[in-house]
This record gives C-alpha cells, structure tokens and sequence, in this order.
C-alpha cells in the first residue's frame, strides 16, 4: 500500500457515538454519528499522477463489488410481477419544432477498464470535476486537465470499492467528492477552497449497507440516499461543520415512514438544489412507487420532507410521504438470456446491455424560482409491455408557499427518429424554467451513443420540443457483459445558470470504457461576459439600520446577469444571489443581514471577468 502524506490533527482524536432521538411524528428513532476518521491533505499536487488505465479490467456487479446482492437483484426481477400497463399512455407523439445548437464544449472525460465506469460530473465558475470507478480528474471550461491529474480515488478519499460522487457547493464555493467502502463507511472530502486540485478535509463515516449512493445538497445539510435498507433508511450530514473543517462534524440517519422500495434493489433520491441562494425549508425526498410492485396500487410519485436543527440533531424529523398520482407506467424490463440485467438492443452483438429499472436516474434537482419552486425528475420506462425497449418518463413537481408538491407536467420521451431504447437520462432546468435532458441512445442500428434534448418554459407542457441533438456517436457494442452503468450526471453552470453540463458513457473504440463531458444551452439568450468597466462603475451601498441594505451599481458597459456575494471577514460567503439589471444605466437590489453577527462584511458584484467590491458594517 502506496504511503499517503496527510495532515492528521494530533491533538484531536475524533470517536464515533450515536445517540438516539425519538421522532414523535413518525415513532422511530433517529441516529446522531459522528465521523471515527478526519484528516486534512496536503495539496493534491503534491500527490501522485495516476493512469486510469493502469487499472486492470474489471466488472463492478450491482451491490458494490460482492456478486451476492446482484444475484439476490437478478433473482427478485426474474420473479418480477407483469406491470398492469401494457403501453404507455403518454407516449410523446408530437414532432419536435426547435432546432438544438451543438454542443458548446465537449471533450474526452476518463477512459478505463471499469465496467461499467460510473462518470458523474459537476461544474463550478472555473473548474469541472470528474470522477469514475477508477479515478478522478480535473479540467478547466475548455477541456483541459490540470496539471498532475488524474488522481487515484484513494487520494484524498482513502481506500474504497468507488460509486463516486462529485458535488459543487455553490453557496459555499467548495466542492465535495465521495466514495464508499462497501457496506461499512462513507468516505466524504469537502475542499478547503474553491480550487479542486487544492487540500480537502476527508471524513470517514460508519454505516451499515450503503450501495448505490446518491447525493444533495439542501440548505445546510449534505443527504445521501442510496439501496441501503428495505426501510427506506437515508443519512444527512452537518454541511456547516464539513464546510468550516469541524472534525465533529455529525450524520444523522433515519427511515423513510411508508416507505416501498418495490424490489431489492433501493434507490429514493434528495433533492439537490441548484440556484442562487441557499435553500430553506425542509429537505424533500423522492421515490416513484410502481402498482407492479407488491402493496402499491397506483404508480404514483412520493415526496418526504426531512428537517434537522443541527444544533440538536437528535430532534431530526421525516415526514410522512405526500403521494402524487401520476399517468400509468411500466418501469420494469425483462432480461434475456438468463441474464436479468440484459435487456437494452445493440447492433451486431447478441448482447444487451441494462436500462438501469426500478431507480431514479442521477440528479433529482430542486430549483426556486420565486413564485414557486420546481423538481425534476427521470426514469425508464418500457413503452410496450414485453418489447424491451425504453423510453424516459420525466416529471415536473411544483410547490408554491408552503403547500404541497403537486405534479405539473409529464412526459415519456422516446427515440424521435426510429424505435431505439433511451435511457439513463439526467434532466436539469435553467434560471429561464427551460429543461434540459441528456441520455443514452442504443437500439438495433446505434451503438450506444450520447444525445440531448430540452424545452422551453411555456411550450406545450409534457413535450420534449427541442430536436434531437448529437453529443458524440458510439463506434463500437459492449459485448462482454451487461453491465452498462448506474450513474450520469446533469449540472447547471453557476456562472449563467443558463448552460447544462452532462456526463455519462459512450461506447467509442476498442480500449478501454469510454467517458464524454459537453455542455449545451436550451435559452435563446445568450449571456456574453463583457468587462465590466471598473473606471465607469459606482457600487452604491445605503442602510437606515445597518441590517437592511439597498444596493445600486451605476454602470452601462455589460447587460450581464451579474453575482452578488456578501463574505465576512474570515471569507465565509453569507450571500450569494443573482441580479439582473433593472435599467439601462444601473443594477438594483436588497439585501436582508439582520440574521448575521455584527461586524464588517464585504460585498461583492460582478461577473466572470470583473468584480467591484465595498465594505460595510452589520450591527
């Protein structure tokens, strides 16, 4: 075993307890954990560059890297109930009437024997950051590396058996990467900066079952659900303390209330929220539940809501699940062969490869767009009962105020130009209400190939307008096995919150599983970054109380939609909104710091390029 240099803090040893906490809404208990490991690294430059490639082949079964649970998956499918709905019902049959532009930027992403590799993605202002079952790297905007890199997934993570995850932190300009080792820890590192290849501070986590992790961020929590028990069970963990570098940094864990996971094979989702501004309120949870499924007798969309003080995280609470009827669907598709898991066509093999059934695919986001709030959402459905071929139902939930989740609009997109399966889609929307989804495209006559499509907000809802557009061909078929992927990932740039960025899988040549990033944009607006002219710029700060401030910035030298950022003096960001301009001479906006501590505070305005920046004094 490679030696590791790591900064361990000597006079602190960091011990696991757990607590319990009666949830009176609920009658279960909740688990208060802390971490039993914490250390800083030094800067990853100062560690190694590592080969993806080096790594020999090798299969990652479903259930981590022990074949018994993906046996135990296949067992359960093949005994699987016939779905009452034998064909989709909400078919999308309208033409689509937009022409997609290319892909703005779209590059190679890590290339390894893992099968399957498990891309997921996320983009901050400068930097993308990748990871996969076997590495993780970072680039910049254009494509290019950063110097050193890749990195084993063990630097700075320790060892694990992969499901990587990667987050950016928006409101704190920090990013967050993960691993797991099997059945026994969460392994989690929270940057120290807003720069990747910098130092992170990494915590350990004991945990029981934890397979297929899924990660958000909501408001001042870091949520993972995953197939981690038939009781729904989901942890949080204190994003504060990670942030700040606390080693006592706590994970709570509770249970889904009328929960049914349907199969074996667990998969509910945390909304993660994108958008400028930390999330309030309680953080949702989301699972489809299918009337194939045993006790389910409507398909139909749950929502839990989960709520932790954490300054008394024993006083967590999960609600019970609001219920949201939704069109008819079908999200079971048999195997063949003997194989449960093959069911995706691809040409000149007899092998299939596997949809990914009964989960959620990767991200479920939230986003708040002031008059209410919005989440997305996507999974495989087959179209024709017993024709194996996959379409992706997609869902807009929306709330407004304090009332509940209510679907908005659904849809099931499928192949617009022939009778090919897609599948493992990720779906996003941008600042306009405008969606984006990404996904894989396989069938008789392609590879399996990566593609996007979208809509804008006000066209006909439950319609995919947007053309087809292609992100890269695949050039080969996976023949040695079925085993495809279980994640992708779909992002918001924060720089515009207009431009989605999508990774995921792609057959391309012989050599190794091959990996893609691009980014594409749905809006008709196109933002350019013009500089904002400093020597013609006036930041304009006034307060009758010094905890209410009105802000004017004089300027008619960019249109932009510009960042606000307010940090206090150790450079912890308490603010962080968009504004667009208000006239064609000046930018105008309000902000509230009557809940902060009194002292100095720096605000910040600008875009990409520029920045103006003024002190003030909250009392």
């Amino acid at each position: 075993m490679k030696t590791k240099n790591y900064f361990f803090l000597s006079l602190i040893a960091v011990f696991s307890f757990t607590t319990n906490a009666q949830d009176n809404s609920n009658n279960q208990n909740v688990e208060v954990i802390s971490p039993i490991d914490f250390y800083i690294t030094l800067p990853m430059t100062d560690y190694p560059q590592f080969n993806p490639m080096d790594v020999p082949a090798k299969e990652f079964p479903r259930g981590g890297m022990y074949s018994g649970k993906q046996q135990q998956k296949a067992d359960f499918l093949k005994l699987a109930g016939e779905s009452p709905t034998q064909l989709d019902p909400i078919i999308q049959t309208q033409s689509q009437n937009r022409n997609a532009n290319p892909p703005i930027v779209n590059f190679a992403g890590i290339t390894s024997f893992a099968s399957p590799p498990d891309p997921t993605a996320a983009v901050g202002p400068n930097h993308i950051v990748q990871m996969t079952n076997t590495g993780w790297t970072v680039f910049d905007k254009t494509g290019n590396e950063a110097p050193g890199f890749p990195k084993n997934l063990s630097d700075p993570l320790g060892s694990g058996q992969g499901d990587p995850i990667v987050l950016y932190d928006r409101e704190a300009d920090r990013w967050l990467i993960s691993q797991f080792v099997f059945n026994s820890q969460f392994k989690i590192a929270v940057s120290t900066s807003p720069d990747p290849t910098g130092t992170w501070v990494v915590y350990s986590y004991p945990s029981g079952s934890n397979d297929y992790p899924h990660y958000g961020i909501y408001g001042n929590n870091y949520v993972v659900t995953g197939n981690f028990s038939s009781a729904g069970r989901f942890h949080a963990f204190n994003r504060e303390k990670m942030i700040n570098g606390d080693p006592t940094a706590e994970m709570v864990q509770l249970n889904l209330p009328n929960y049914s996971g349907g199969t074996v094979f667990q998969a509910p989702q945390p909304a993660h929220s994108e958008g400028a501004g930390i999330a309030t309120g309680p953080t949702p949870i989301v699972w489809f539940q299918d009337n194939a499924w045993p006790g389910v007798s409507t398909d139909h969309i749950k929502v839990w809501n989960f709520d932790v003080d954490w300054t008394n995280p024993g006083g967590a609470t999960i609600s019970s699940p609001v219920e949201i009827p939704v069109s008819d669907f079908d999200s079971f598709i048999g195997g063949t062969g003997g194989d449960a898991f093959a069911n995706i066509q691809q040409p000149g093999t007899a092998q299939r490869i596997d949809a990914l059934v009964h989960v959620l695919n990767y991200q479920t986001h939230r986003y708040d767009f002031g008059s209410h709030e919005s989440i997305v959402l996507n999974f495989v459905v087959e179209l024709v009962n017993g024709s194996k071929i996959s379409g992706l139902r997609w869902a807009e939930l929306r709330k407004v105020g304090a009332g509940d989740w209510e679907l908005h609009q659904e849809g099931t997109y499928v192949d617009p130009v022939g009778d090919e399966s897609v599948f493992m889609g990720g779906i996003g929307m941008d600042q306009e209400g405008n969606i984006g989804m990404a996904y894989i495209k396989s069938g008789a006559t392609t590879k399996p190939s990566l593609y996007f499509t979208g809509r804008q907000d006000g066209n006909t809802l439950g319609v995919m307008t947007v053309n087809e557009e292609l992100i890269i061909e695949g050039i080969s078929s996976v023949t040695n096995n079925s085993r495809y992927g279980d994640y992708s990932q779909l992002t918001r740039d924060p720089i515009d919150d207009l431009t989605f960025w999508f990774t995921s899988e792609y057959s391309g040549s012989a050599g190794g599983r091959k990996t893609r990033i691009a980014s594409f944009k749905i809006s008709d607006i196109v933002l350019g970054v013009d500089e904002l002219d400093l020597n013609n710029s006036e930041l304009i700060i006034t307060s009758s109380d010094q905890n209410y401030f009105d802000l004017t910035l004089m300027n008619t030298s960019t249109n932009d939609i510009l960042r606000l950022s307010v940090y206090d003096m150790t450079g912890k960001r308490v603010v962080y909104e968009q504004v667009e301009k208000t006239t064609s001479e000046y930018y105008k906006k309000s902000i509230n710091l009557s809940s902060v501590s009194a002292g100095i505070y720096i605000v910040e305005i600008g875009n990409s390029k520029t920045k103006v920046n003024k002190k003030i004094i909250v009392k």
